[in-house]
């Protein structure tokens, strides 16, 4: 039977990054591997994260070598960092990506393997690792729920092929709203609509329990009611307090799986670099659409979480109703509505290759929320061009 556990440790509120030095001092730890991106640094992001370490006398390092979907070779120049440095816990500091990085430098360095892609699902020889360095997760974003999941996602970027790595899950997620209160719009935006998507499929996917659908239900009432203002509203940092929450949370909701809209997206991601967030937030409307009768029962359900007045409504209406809702908030917060925009450059000549990665690599997403054979998910692909 499924089962549902709360594993990591959440400190939330304004300010509460000052308790990281003493929270890494009770565990006994001497000297932080602070994984980031070269933004973060820049931003200073990291100023009120070193100096909490220093009040402490814990000593700290910093590997700022991560792009967004984080590669092999920066997970592996983490772990070379790590062991340079003499760091005994890591310290993901970002979004997704910055955090994904720090968990697969915890893995490895554990394990004691000459690369990450020892680790990856699917691709690496121990698809199940069993050990891990201490991990505290900082999100500097509102939608990627790393902070809180069991797994990073990592590119390999001899096939494109971005894989699990399991196991990973963070002892500590510090959620900081002042971190966050400064985001760039287009960033809120994009995984804003990351995290609506986790939530949706999380309530959708077969998998799904009560304890799930709970997170998943409030992540997207609050999604629904705070994104827009996250992004371009007059009172922001109280928006984004709300929306870091949320994302929190949807990220607690995919415990048991998500779909195809991250299945297609990851394939999206590998092959042309797009942000994460703006691919699901292009997929998640045509995936929703391409299975509208089948899901129809469960978003008559999700129609009014998303404000729709959905009383008396037929299913196939409600449903309906959803996915055009969707797509109404992704075009407000302006991102792109079509995977062949110029700015992530999809062309239809690419449906195939994109499809035949879909399933040699992300055979874990795309079975949900229905099995889906190769011609489900080209037309998929099409109806998003």
């Amino acid at each position: 039977m499924p089962s549902f556990a709360l594993s990591v440790e959440t400190v939330f509120g304004d300010g509460c990054i000052a308790e990281l030095g003493q929270r890494a001092k009770a565990k006994g730890y001497k000297h932080a591997l602070i994984v980031t991106d070269p933004g973060i640094k820049a931003a200073g992001i990291l100023d009120s994260i070193m100096a909490s370490l220093d009040e402490q006398g814990v000593a700290h390092s910093v590997y700022d070598n991560v792009t967004p979907n984080p590669t092999v070779p920066e997970v592996d120049g983490g772990v070379a960092a790590m062991k340079d440095s003499g760091a005994d816990f890591v310290i993901g500091v970002g979004g997704g990506s910055a955090i994904d990085a720090a968990k697969g430098v915890a893995i490895t360095a554990a394990m004691g393997g000459e690369t990450s892609k020892m680790y990856l699902f699917g691709a690496g020889t121990v698809p199940f690792p069993n050990q891990r360095k201490p991990l505290f997760a900082i999100p500097t974003t509102c939608g990627t729920g790393s902070e809180i999941s069991p797994a990073a996602v990592i590119t390999d970027p001899e096939t494109h092929y971005k894989h699990l790595m399991l196991n990973c899950t963070p002892d500590v997620a510090i959620l900081d709203p002042n971190l966050v209160a400064k985001m760039p719009a287009p960033i809120t935006a994009a995984t804003g609509m990351d995290a609506l998507t986790h939530a949706i499929e999380a309530y959708v996917n077969p998998g799904n329990t009560p304890f799930t659908r709970m997170f998943a239900t409030r992540a997207i009432q609050q999604i629904s009611a705070h994104l827009r203002q996250a992004v371009n509203g007059p009172d922001r940092p109280g928006a984004i307090r709300h929306m870091l929450y949320a994302a929190d949370i949807a990220g607690q909701s995919m415990s048991q799986g998500l779909g195809q809209v991250h299945g297609l997206s990851h394939v999206v991601s590998g092959r042309l670099g797009t942000a994460h967030g703006v691919a699901n937030a292009i997929l998640l409307s045509q995936v929703l659409e391409y299975h509208n009768e089948f899901l129809a029962d469960q978003l008559l359900e999700i129609a009014p979480l998303m404000g729709i007045n959905a009383h008396g409504m037929a299913a196939k209406q409600a449903a309906k109703e959803v996915v055009a809702q969707v797509r109404a908030l992704r075009d407000e917060i302006k991102i792109p509505s079509k995977l062949s925009d110029p700015s992530v450059g999809m062309k239809e000549s690419d449906v195939a290759q994109f499809v035949d990665d879909a399933q040699k690599s992300q055979g874990i997403f795309i079975a949900a929320p229905k099995a889906a054979t190769a011609e489900d998910l080209a037309a998929i692909y099409k109806s998003a061009l």
